[in-house]
């Protein structure tokens, strides 16, 4: 049998809350005092504190699943200046770990301690008679992994905590790991795509140095692979092995997402890859806006214990079909765009050094430009008015609540998709629908701003679609008029990122199920989730709930549409 190794002299006493794991005191106990029959002999014990670096500065501040990042008895946070004292390796007492903080969790051994250490806590959190228990009590010590908070970012710390309870030494490692992994699976099997060109060419270093430690000590396994490529993560996707992975992660920004999503589209096995896979992204380029609307992040490391913790939800896409490529719709999951924004986003290519101000730029000179964009718009409404849309998102949002409040299970698989749901209602070659709509040509022979899309933020400070719900079977579309005074269209650009802009009398506002453009100039761009697409009439369609990924509440990230 393994002894327990001289190192571990020092260790944390720790109850079990409802809403984490509680520090109480730090204790210190010899040898004599482990349970030689009762140590883990499944692995070498191994030193938790060996490399880790003392943490620096105070964490940001942010909320998960209803749990606070920060506890409401002592912030689990960098300035643990009550910890200088014995190195680091513990945290003060009456410190709160959230459970979602916690990574991972296994048994070093079993101890004795005095009773009158837990007489409390047994009798509050096991309802047991601890008068009855005897002089001394059997603890168990247990190693646990958390992401603790340092500067920015979130980085994997390893404590030594003693339970006492009336439990099995084995239940309380697996009490703590349900109530960390509630609604969600352990252990996931992970393939990550990484774009070394994303992020300034920066995708591959946050993914090593700060994604991949999370990810590991949450005991997931990780297959990493670097595209070399434009459209190799498509390739990839259309042959990978769906039954190897949960997920599909994406260090990159918005154009890798895409090409998986359309890879396994391609596939003929593609109702079981989407039921298979979730697809998400890890933010690691410029745009990240399914982190932003999904985990509520850009940063890497909070949006990488997301991916660990978060539920898997259905989301719905939008199928684009276009002359040059009827034989092979594409799936689009972000927006597509013709006009203003979508000149901006790809004529400011060549500045993306800028980062997300280029396309602040690029829209900004359009606006002054008083450029205009003629089509032929044809519509199918589910919301027309924007009291019906607000109606119709209060409808749909009230329903998505009470579905995650209804959850029977800790992780409950989502309804499936059958290659029925793949199939279009609408022949971009036939004619308009009768139960379509031709939008007023005062407005699409000026138009200025043509953009439809699925998800409540396209770029950072940039909530677009605030209005954006999952799987509500709709797509949201913003028009905007070229002849609206530049006094009237900068107090809705600079609206952006509260989302009040589609509030504004000269913002058009719908929801629609379908859709055909007809543009009626010569030169322009159309843009599908950032890529340019060919400059031809374009029909979009949703496609309902085809589409699993991962998001932190069980929907978008919240928006507050329902306030405004």
């Amino acid at each position: 049998m393994k002894k327990l190794k001289s190192y571990m002299h020092n260790y944390s006493r720790a109850v079990l809350t409802d809403v984490g794991v509680m520090i109480k005191d730090q204790q210190s106990f010899s040898t004599d005092a482990v349970k030689d029959n009762a140590v883990d002999d499944s692995g070498p014990v191994t030193d938790p504190f060996v490399d880790q670096e003392e943490d620096e500065a105070a964490a940001a501040r942010t909320s998960y699943d209803g749990a606070s990042f920060i506890s409401c008895v002592t912030c689990l946070s960098d300035n643990d200046s009550e910890d200088q004292g014995n190195g680091g390796r513990s945290l003060p007492a009456n410190t709160l770990i959230p459970y979602v903080k916690i990574l991972y969790a296994r048994k070093v051994c079993a101890v004795t301690t005095e009773l009158s250490h837990y007489r409390d806590e047994v009798n509050q959190s096991n309802d047991g008679d601890a008068d009855t228990l005897g002089a001394e009590f059997l603890s168990t010590l247990i190693e646990v992994t958390i992401a603790k908070p340092r500067r920015h970012d979130l980085v994997p710390k390893k404590l030594l905590l003693c339970f006492g309870t009336t439990l099995s030494e084995e239940d309380i490692v697996e009490t703590l790991m349900q109530r960390s992994y509630k609604g969600t699976k352990r252990g996931k099997s992970i393939l990550v795509l990484v774009n070394p060109h994303g992020g300034k060419g920066q995708a591959k270093k946050l993914f090593v140095s700060k994604v991949k430690p999370i990810l590991t000590a949450s005991n997931c396994m990780v297959d990493t692979l670097e595209t070399t490529h434009r459209g190799h993560a498509m390739e990839i996707a259309q042959t990978v092995n769906i039954d190897k992975y949960d997920i599909i992660a994406c260090a990159s920004g918005d154009g890798i997402p895409h090409e998986v999503l359309n890879g396994l589209f391609r596939r003929e096995d593609r109702a079981a890859a989407f039921n298979k896979l979730a697809i998400t992204q890890l933010p690691c380029g410029s745009g990240n806006a399914m982190s932003l609307s999904c985990h509520g992040t850009t940063n890497p490391t909070y949006a990488a214990l997301s991916v660990v913790k978060a539920p898997e939800i259905r989301i719905d896409l939008m199928c684009c079909t276009q002359e040059s490529y009827k034989d092979h719709p594409k799936v689009s999951f972000l927006s597509q765009t013709y006009g203003v924004i979508a000149e901006s986003d790809i004529n400011t290519e060549c500045i993306r050094w800028m980062g997300p101000s280029r396309f602040e730029l690029g829209v900004l000179l359009n606006i002054l430009q008083r450029k205009k964009y003629p089509c032929e718009l044809y519509v199918k409404y589910l919301a027309k008015s924007k009291n019906e849309l607000r109606e119709y998102y209060n409808f749909h949002k009230k329903k998505q609540e009470q579905a995650n409040n209804d959850s029977s299970s800790d992780f409950s698989e989502s309804l499936d998709v059958e290659e029925s749901d793949f199939t279009l209602k609408y022949d971009l070659l036939s004619d308009i629908p009768e139960d379509w709509d031709i939008v007023d040509s005062s407005v699409t022979g000026n138009l200025g701003i043509f953009y439809a899309g699925k998800m409540p933020y396209v770029a950072p400070n940039t909530k677009f679609f605030p209005a954006a719900l999952p799987n509500d079977g709709a797509v949201d579309l913003v028009l905007t008029d070229s002849r609206t005074s530049l006094t009237r269209m900068a107090p809705i650009l600079l609206s952006l990122d509260k989302g009040y802009h589609v509030l504004q009398p000269e913002v058009i506002h719908s929801k629609v199920t379908a859709y055909r453009l007809i543009p009626k100039v010569k030169n322009s761009i159309i843009s599908i989730d950032g890529e340019m697409f060919p400059f031809e009439p374009l029909q979009v369609e949703v496609l309902s709930g085809l589409c699993k990924t991962l998001s932190y509440n069980g929907s978008y990230v919240e928006t507050d549409f329902e306030s405004m």
